[in-house]
């Protein structure tokens, strides 16, 4: 479960009270991702997970080299947490610049990188031919995984000089990710886009004040913001705007809006899995689908099949007022903030059920980054001048320095950010945003798409609802059952087995 900041302490952040760089700040949570934090809550007892206590290097000018990810049309999910040219007044571009000029003054280094809009293959080639040229990818897991099966990527668990367990790497995020006992990607306080790709929910304050609907925070603080409530709200609110009988997209108000991949973020909500871990740290595929998925599938049926379900996934027409609920990711918030005419809130994912404990979310394995490690780190030539035993041990060592220097610093600037503008309008949406991304479900077989036993098993499973994409006309829905789901996972489990067991036979394998 994925602890997150205090309230306090996040408001604290956002009336921007000096942030100092310290052993405690960062975390609170002994090392499970979450928001920012100012200061330690308590000096009683001293939490070694927060110290750094590596030796100093002295690099002799080595140049680390990030390749990320490059996607300008896509403004909210740009990788801005590795380099940056110069002060500019951005909160995170200037927090990124001093973390640098701090790191590359005590280490002795530079950091570099270079963008480009497929980091894994443009060095897919290199790595093949053993060719050393970046210390660090930095781009989506679903991008990573084909290099870790082709053993292209360092296990960070067998690097001395990475300490997983201390409070800057995200506990969560390295079991969640991992296979086979191996951590190929890690990400934690270095790193925003866990967190931009987590899934939460939107809705325009004004299409409810106007229909005389309390807000749903109440709801959510009393545990019973669920798929029906939202529901209730959505039939009330859904609006034939141009009083021509029919509804058409661009020109109407619609309920929900959300990408047909929203019905497998649904089910998570649930705190739900399609795989499951073993006592013995196995990943297992049952047979079927669990009576827990099934239950959660005819929960969501109202929603999956509603004429007034917009699925043609556009931020743009719930900024102009055209939805009452927009499911999406949390880094869309930065868009939301773009809109002066828009009033929104934020809010969890809602549950399935009041009897369900807690709200969860999952996230887009597309947007979700993680630091790895090429091996030809271990063709570079200066590591023993440096006092390292390999390349591959030379990049640990600075990514655990990089991660720890982020602490108190990158996620105070991101947050700060992300809420700039809202904070006074809506100070209980900063609320909602901590517990939307509390707790998260990593499920290896949809993180991973084995056998397409992932969100898209649930686009094929589920009826798109609302428009039908490029015709105007209403689609009153398909059949959301059980034998759908079950049919189509049970095609697809001999598959997610044998590339599961391939994959893991790779990485596993003796050299």
């Amino acid at each position: 479960m994925m602890k997150r900041r205090a309230l306090a302490l996040l408001l604290a952040a956002l009336t921007l009270v000096p942030v100092i760089l310290v052993a405690g700040c960062g975390k609170d949570d002994g090392g499970k991702k979450g928001g920012p934090a100012v200061v330690a809550e308590s000096r009683e007892e001293e939490d070694t997970s927060r110290n750094y206590d590596a030796k100093i290097h002295d690099m002799h000018g080595h140049q680390f080299w990030f390749i990320v990810r490059e996607l300008g049309k896509y403004q909210h999910l740009t990788v801005n947490e590795i380099y940056a040219e110069e002060l500019n007044g951005d909160k995170v571009n200037d927090a990124v610049f001093k973390r640098n000029a701090a790191l590359q003054e005590k280490f002795n280094c530079e950091i570099r990188e270079d963008r480009v809009e497929n980091p894994a293959s443009a060095v897919k080639e290199q790595l093949l031919a053993g060719e050393y040229q970046y210390d660090f990818i930095y781009t989506g897991v679903s991008q990573l995984r084909p290099l870790s099966a082709s053993n292209l990527l360092v296990d960070f668990k067998e690097l001395e000089e990475v300490n997983l367990e201390k409070a800057w790497w995200d506990q969560n995020a390295i079991e969640g990710l991992g296979i086979a006992g191996k951590a190929f990607y890690v990400t934690g306080e270095a790193g925003t886009m866990d967190e931009r790709s987590s899934w939460i929910m939107y809705f325009n304050k004004d299409v409810l004040e106007k229909a005389h609907i309390e807000m749903p925070y109440d709801l959510v603080r009393e545990g019973k913001w669920t798929i029906d409530q939202m529901y209730e709200i959505m039939m009330a609110t859904h609006d034939d705007l141009d009083g021509d009988g029919t509804y058409t997209i661009g020109k109407d108000r619609f309920g929900y809006i959300g990408q047909a991949d929203n019905n497998w973020f649904h089910v998570a909500a649930g705190g739900l899995h399609l795989s499951r871990i073993s006592s013995a740290g196995e990943i297992e595929i049952p047979a079927t689908v669990s009576e827990e998925v099934l239950t959660a599938w005819t929960a969501l049926k109202p929603l999956l099949t509603s004429e007034y379900r917009d699925v043609a996934d556009s931020g743009s027409r719930f900024r102009l007022g055209l939805g009452t609920f927009y499911s999406c990711l949390s880094g869309s918030i930065l868009n939301m903030n773009k809109s002066e005419q828009l009033n929104f809130g934020v809010l969890p994912m809602p549950k399935l059920s009041e009897e369900q404990e807690d709200y969860w979310t999952s996230f887009s394995s597309t947007w979700c980054y993680g630091y790895a490690i090429p091996v030809t780190t271990d063709n570079a030539t200066d590591y023993e001048e440096n006092g390292f035993s390999s390349g591959r041990e030379q990049a640990g060592y600075f990514l655990e320095a990089f991660s720890y220097y982020s602490m108190g610093t990158l996620a105070v600037a991101y947050y700060e950010q992300v809420i700039k503008g809202q904070t006074v309008k809506d100070a209980d949406s900063i609320e909602m945003m901590d517990i939307a991304l509390k707790n998260k479900v990593y499920d290896p077989v949809v993180i991973f798409s084995f056998g397409k036993l992932g969100s898209a098993l649930f686009i094929s499973a589920g009826s798109n609802g609302g428009q039908v994409a490029g015709t105007g006309e209403p689609a009153k829905g398909s059949d959301v059952n059980y034998d759908t789901l079950v049919s189509l996972y049970e095609s697809r489990v001999t598959a997610a087995r044998k590339a599961l067991k391939n994959y893991i036979n790779y990485v596993t394998a003796e050299d």
